[in-house]
């Protein structure tokens, strides 16, 4: 394990740990070690995502759909994500709303367990927007000061922690195609956006639940962004009081930062690494204009 300062175009430096080949933020080195042995139980459910896809929003959403109520308590989904906790996950009480950014190969007991994996994605080009402000912000992290256009090409080009987001996508397509014990759902940040009501509904009978319309809606509306904001937004703040976990929470927002260039050079990237694939991005809402 070292710590890399990875250079931008203009020299300027994002602080990752290189953890077996694999960058991620500086979390504590025995807990990315303990992935190995972390046991799975079968009721456990797992929220996995690349970064500034939504776990954040699902953690919530889940917990209300689990306990049946939408006044609870406020608790951060860091004291639940497997490489940044691990000394008191185990002793926590099921079943566990789990969360983590890594590969499924990095999580060995995953594959032998029987617990629920709800899959987040998102359209790259709004997770490269968010996760940009979210490394400016995180300085004690990531000591980066740099400029969005430079940031954009360590994204694109998967040097920024947890690697490349179209590795990242195309390898959860491979497990969830190959592995028919498992149990997953695959959810978009897009098609919750626009239809929380039938996403939240799908979720629900997912994890086993039913629920009437009416607590359904609460939920939708006590997990809407603004709400989450208010009642979450502090817990990561920076010294100014900025939340740094929920910032817009639009779908393309990318229209204000991206330069036309800039598309042409994602869009590249997208077309060669996720050929062949099946999945499809949403970068708006706007089914006509979706590009």
């Amino acid at each position: 394990m070292t710590t890399e300062k990875v250079k931008d175009a203009k020299g300027r430096t994002l602080t990752l740990l290189n953890f077996r080949g694999h960058r991620v933020p500086l979390f504590p080195v025995e807990s990315l070690k303990r992935m190995d042995t972390f046991v799975f139980r079968d009721d456990d459910i797992l929220i996995a995502a690349y970064p500034k896809s939504g776990t954040h929003w699902l953690f919530e959403v889940i917990r209300m759909l689990m306990e049946g109520k939408t006044d609870l308590p406020v608790v951060e989904k860091g004291e639940f994500m497997i490489e940044v906790d691990m000394t008191d996950i185990p002793s926590k009480p099921s079943p566990r709303i789990l969360n983590s950014h890594v590969l499924y190969d990095q999580l060995p007991n995953l594959r032998s367990s029987r617990c629920k994996v709800v899959y987040v994605t998102r359209n790259p080009r709004d997770v490269a927007v968010s996760f940009y402000n979210h490394t400016r912000k995180l300085k004690e992290y990531y000591a980066y000061d740099g400029d969005w256009e430079d940031y954009l090409e360590l994204f694109v080009d998967g040097q920024v922690d947890y690697g490349s987001w179209f590795d990242y996508t195309r390898d959860w397509e491979r497990v969830m195609a190959s592995d028919p014990l498992q149990s997953f759902l695959s959810l978009s940040y897009e098609d919750v956006k626009e239809n929380p009501m039938a996403e939240v509904t799908r979720l629900s009978r997912f994890l086993g639940q039913n629920h009437e319309e009416s607590f359904l809606r609460k939920v939708c509306e006590m997990c809407d962004f603004g709400s989450m904001k208010q009642r979450k937004g502090q817990v990561h703040a920076t010294d100014g009081g900025d939340p740094v976990m929920y910032r817009k929470g639009e779908v393309g927002d990318w229209k204000n930062w991206f330069t036309p260039e800039q598309i042409s050079r994602m869009q590249e990237v997208y077309d060669t690494k996720m050929a062949g694939s099946s999945f499809k991005c949403r970068y708006t809402l706007d089914k006509e204009k979706d590009n």
